[in-house]
């Protein structure tokens, strides 16, 4: 004996079977869909973990150069006097100083994004360009200076030597 509803029990375990199937293949593609996301999601996240270790790695170096040109500024201002040794070594420190310029502004060009820190990287370069270049006049400047002191002792001697000759009598008549 088959029940009454037979064809209407059978359509429904039809559609049972038919919507547990659809649910149980859409809950799979949702899973990875889901897992999918999170790879690419991870990939995302590790270029820009990469990009900003290249960028913090790209900072510890200027900021190195830059440590660098600070220190050599505060050696070359210990120097007063105007001799050769003294002046070989500030031309080595200025040296030193626009190497280390020139690194940070290739530094610089490789940067990827723009970034404030780097616009002010870029301003402080160009002030420690203009600050060597003034040092450096200077250094020339306090040259030039103390040469014409030296002219102006020698001047002064020969002039008491030349007053004490004529005094002497050695040139009188």
């Amino acid at each position: 004996m088959k029940p009454i509803n037979a064809i209407e029990i059978r359509s429904a375990y039809t559609k049972f079977i038919l919507n547990f199937v659809f649910l149980t293949l859409f809950s799979i593609l949702c899973i990875y869909l889901f897992y999918a996301a999170s790879d690419y999601e991870y990939t995302l996240l590790d270029k820009k973990v990469k990009e900003t270790e290249k960028l913090s790695y790209l900072r510890k170096d200027i900021n190195t150069n830059f440590d660098l040109i600070l220190l050599r500024f505060k050696e070359l201002s210990q120097y007063s006097d105007y001799n050769a040794d003294e002046m070989s070594k500030q031309a080595i420190l200025l040296s030193d100083i626009q190497s280390a310029n020139n690194r940070i502004k290739e530094l610089i060009s490789k940067k990827t994004e723009v970034t404030p820190s780097f616009t002010l990287y870029e301003k402080l370069n160009n002030n420690v360009g203009a600050m060597a270049n003034l040092q450096d006049s200077l250094i020339d400047s306090r040259s030039v200076i103390q040469r014409a002191k030296e002219r102006v002792n020698e001047c002064i001697q020969a002039n008491q030597s030349a007053a004490k000759k004529i005094r002497n009598g050695r040139f009188g008549r």
